[in-house]
């Protein structure tokens, strides 16, 4: 039995280290104390409005990259995302579209779109993908490039 649980223990710490980048120099936040059962709206400056290719433009800025999200239910949701930053983790917070805790690994993310996975709650993670692939490194650590889609998708263990 013990020889099953430690290669699933790595595994799983393996895709802790995975999703996580190397520390940043922003402040640690605390994390959202209920779990949210309704996907929140972004914040309020953001524009929510349509685009032709059925994403929602969302914030302001001159560089813009598209955003899924696949929830827990496997339902997506799509945003241009309009932003002055250089990082996708920047600009996916200041949109309010994730949020989640800064640590010595960077930032931890625990709920995108209002949506709330929490491994050591529920057994769920959200996994951060580069053109559909798994990403290497944090959401924080991930600089923006054109034509480049970013995803997270809820993940059950």
């Amino acid at each position: 039995m013990k020889t099953k649980i430690i290669p699933l223990l790595l595994a799983v710490l393996l895709l802790f280290a995975a999703a996580c980048s190397p520390a940043s120099n922003a402040p640690e936040q605390q994390p959202q104390e209920q779990a949210q059962e309704q996907p929140q709206e972004p914040a309020e400056n953001a524009s929510t409005e349509s685009s032709p290719t059925g994403a929602q433009d969302i914030g302001d800025g001159t560089t813009v990259f598209l955003f899924e999200v696949t929830d827990d239910k496997g339902n997506k949701s799509t945003w241009n995302v309009h932003t002055g930053e250089t990082t996708v983790g920047e600009a996916l917070v200041d949109a309010g579209l994730i949020d989640g805790v800064v640590s010595e690994f960077g930032l931890m993310v625990f709920s995108v779109n209002g949506l709330r996975a929490d491994y050591d709650e529920d057994g769920a993670w959200w996994a951060f993908y580069i053109d559909g692939e798994m990403a290497m490194v944090g959401v924080d650590a991930t600089d923006i490039e054109e034509g480049v889609i970013y995803a997270f998708v809820y993940t059950e263990a």
